[in-house]
């Protein structure tokens, strides 16, 4: 939608990177792929880069992607179009982000004991109910319900 991507790219325009989601601290360190999406500046994929993690990155905003200056690998898409590829990832975070069609995604789009970071922020919300049913297959890592904070691994 390119009225997202001139809202966000004016933003980031002027925003500086802010410290990482403590929901990343779940997440343990290892190697394997990891999916940062709606990731801006790349605040969450330089935390899972030191975790040892090889960060896929995504986001809407071309002003964003130029600002990361990170060894990792940055694509500038619309999520509401992307196809997550099936049983690719090791973790897949989305924090401050909400789109429901990719919420739907992870669960297959996770490996075998992935892990998933979610965190929606208050404008955009989910029953409980519905997304513990995409999640049924997890195990819950953490959870808060104000603000809707998720960690689980893919059992």
């Amino acid at each position: 939608m390119q009225s997202e991507k001139i809202k966000w790219n004016k933003k980031y325009k002027t925003l500086t990177i802010k410290p990482p989601s403590p929901l990343i601290n779940y997440i343990p360190s290892k190697k394997g792929k990891a999916l940062d999406l709606a990731g801006g500046l790349g605040r969450n994929a330089n935390f899972l880069l030191q975790k040892g993690y090889s960060v896929t990155l995504i986001d809407i905003s071309d002003v964003a992607i130029s600002k990361i200056a990170l060894p990792i690998k940055k694509l500038c898409l619309d999520l509401d179009n992307y196809i997550i590829p099936q049983n690719e990832f090791d973790v897949i975070i989305m924090i401050k982000y909400f789109n429901l069609n990719i919420l739907k995604q992870i669960p297959k789009a996770l490996r075998k004991d992935g892990y998933f970071a979610f965190e929606t922020i208050n404008k955009y919300s989910i029953e409980k109910k519905e997304f513990f049913e995409i999640f049924k297959d997890f195990e819950v890592i953490f959870f808060n319900e104000n603000p809707f904070q998720f960690v689980g691994k893919k059992r």
